[in-house]
C-alpha cells in the first residue's frame, strides 16, 4: 500500500498515512481533524535498469542527493 506524507495547513502537523490511491483524498489531519491538508513530495528511490535487482540505486524526484554529499550516495 503506497505511504503519502502531508502537512495540515490548519494547525502545521506533518503526518505519513498508508492508504490506496483512490482512498488519499479522503485524508484529514489526525492532530486537529482538519481536511485541509497539503500532499509533500519528497525525493525517493529506484533502480534503474528494470527488476531483477541487477541495476544500480539512484535518487529521483526533486532535492535529495547533490552529487555525493551524502553518505550513501554514489555519484548519482
Amino acid at each position: 500500500m503506497p505511504t503519502y506524507e502531508f502537512t495540515c495547513k490548519n494547525c502545521g502537523n506533518r503526518f505519513t498515512i498508508f492508504t490506496s490511491v483512490a482512498k488519499r483524498n479522503e485524508a484529514c489531519c489526525p492532530a486537529c481533524q482538519s481536511r485541509d491538508i497539503q500532499q509533500v513530495y519528497n525525493a525517493f528511490m529506484f533502480v534503474k535498469g528494470g527488476g531483477g535487482g541487477n541495476g544500480t540505486a539512484s535518487a529521483g524526484g526533486s532535492g535529495g542527493c547533490s552529487r555525493g554529499s551524502c553518505s550513501g550516495c554514489s555519484g548519482c
